[in-house]
């Protein structure tokens, strides 16, 4: 029996983990505090919410049928949150419900987009990686369609792309396990349609969750948690494994370059590790200085989630002309969903944020770092709230690089509900500037977004 299919409690349904059964709309929330007039908009988070009863032994984490949740604001007030499961035919069929509109062949992959929820062109996504496209939401959440973002792309998208704040634009790293050893990159305009595309060959199918980009590259992390064929040919909810013989390399595509290829990709090897998420990545003269919340291993013993050692923060400093990597732990407290100030990505920076990491992958201690002094701020407000990915929201566009707020859900354990929390960027460890209740409780997630109104 392999540790994939024992049967043991799944520690990734454990506590607040634990899926919700129905979808709710609940208008005129209570605040304690006072929420920022200025903040006109939505926050909205996605994560694996699976309808009806799973095999415990073997439910992956990552596989739950998708669920967004939203709560918007306005005026100084949370005039809602609701919830609504993303619809893909699996979910429709699953609530009896008729197809949703696709603008793909019917034997397209369309797997839950159960990862993340973005903002771009005037519209709204749930994404998700490994071969599926992503899925157009209402303002209100309600699924529109699944796209094909004006038929411009290609085949798959990705669940974690980036917004270069100088351009508008959208990169994309997409990874498919029928493509082989291959990963495309994408460009999506501000129009919302694929404008670049470029297949670059890796050593076999990584599963390549984010990207990175630079002034001058766009990162490719073929890392060793690879796609497994025999693990696939026997059934697993997902299967993609470690790899102890893959050589851990990242890749640098020059962006300056629109003609550049596969060819044209410079290749650093570093010491054998996974990453999810970067928190950023920049220029340094012939350097790239890149920092991600690295991970030991991925899926090599634990198959179910994450569950292959704590998550540090962690520097390299990497020379595609040379080749040559080093690395350094900037902080060994647990943690991982890295954000920055949006407009700083692909340029030097200051000030990080992240969800610390207990226990079976729990959320709990929001965190600040500061990469100059080497700071750490953390809020000491455990055992009792559990924080998940923070969002930094600038005050304006012009005022120093932390004068803003950072949104969290968080999971009040004493009354088994959930909140928005809202905190004075400069001050991570004050009371909050603003609480949103929830009388419900929304289950551990990945990821999510302040979209604003005015975008």
């Amino acid at each position: 029996m392999t540790i994939a299919e024992r049967p043991s409690p799944n520690p990734f349904l454990a506590g607040n983990l634990a899926p919700v059964q129905e979808e709710v709309t609940i208008t005129d929330l209570a605040v304690t505090g006072t929420i920022p007039t200025e903040l006109h908009g939505r926050y909205l988070r996605n994560g694996p919410n699976p309808i009806g009863a799973v095999n415990e032994a073997k439910y992956h984490w990552f596989t739950g049928h998708g669920m967004v949740h939203g709560i918007r604001l306005r005026d100084g007030k949370a005039e809602w949150y609701r919830n609504r499961w993303v619809r893909n035919p699996e979910v429709s069929r699953a609530l009896n419900e008729e197809a949703k509109p696709s603008d793909w062949p019917a034997k397209h992959p369309t797997f839950a987009a159960n990862t993340n929820v973005i903002g771009h062109a005037g519209k709204t996504f749930a994404i998700v990686e490994a071969g599926s496209p992503p899925v157009e939401l209402s303002y209100d959440l309600e699924t529109v369609k699944i796209s094909n973002l004006d038929g411009t792309l290609p085949h798959a998208f990705s669940a974690h792309p980036k917004h270069d704040p100088q351009t508008g634009e959208m990169h994309v790293m997409a990874y498919y396990w029928g493509w082989g050893n291959k990963v495309q990159y994408l460009v999506v305009g501000v129009d919302g349609r694929v404008r670049r595309t470029v297949d670059i060959d890796t050593q076999g199918g990584p599963m390549l969750h984010d990207l990175a980009i630079t002034e001058k590259y766009a990162l490719v992390f073929d890392l060793p948690c690879v796609f497994n064929l025999d693990a696939a040919m026997k059934g697993a909810g997902l299967p993609y494994y470690w790899d102890h013989d893959y050589n851990a390399r990242i890749g640098f595509l020059p962006r300056t370059n629109e003609k550049a290829t596969s060819a044209d990709v410079k290749w650093v090897s570093i010491d054998p590790c996974y990453f999810f998420h970067p928190m950023n990545a920049y220029d340094d003269g012939d350097e790239v200085v890149l920092d991600a919340a690295r991970h030991p291993k991925m899926f090599d013993r634990e198959r179910r989630g994450p569950g292959e050692g704590d998550p540090t923060l962690t520097r390299w400093r990497l020379n595609p002309l040379t080749g040559a990597s080093h690395e350094a732990c900037l902080s060994d407290r647990p943690q991982e969903f890295p954000r920055i100030r949006e407009s700083l990505i692909g340029h030097s920076y200051r000030f990080g944020y992240c969800a610390g990491i207990g226990k079976d992958f729990a959320q709990d201690t929001l965190t600040k770092i500061d990469h100059v002094s080497g700071a750490v701020v953390a809020r000491k407000d455990q055992p009792r709230f559990g924080y998940g990915e923070p969002v930094f929201i600038p005050r304006s566009q012009h005022g120093a690089e932390d004068d803003g707020w950072v949104m969290a859900l968080r999971h009040d354990t004493t009354t088994d509900t959930s909140d928005l929390a809202l905190f004075d960027a400069t001050a991570l460890d004050a009371d909050p500037v603003a609480v949103v209740h929830l009388p419900v409780r929304v289950p551990n997630g990945f990821h999510g977004n302040w979209i604003s109104d005015s975008a």
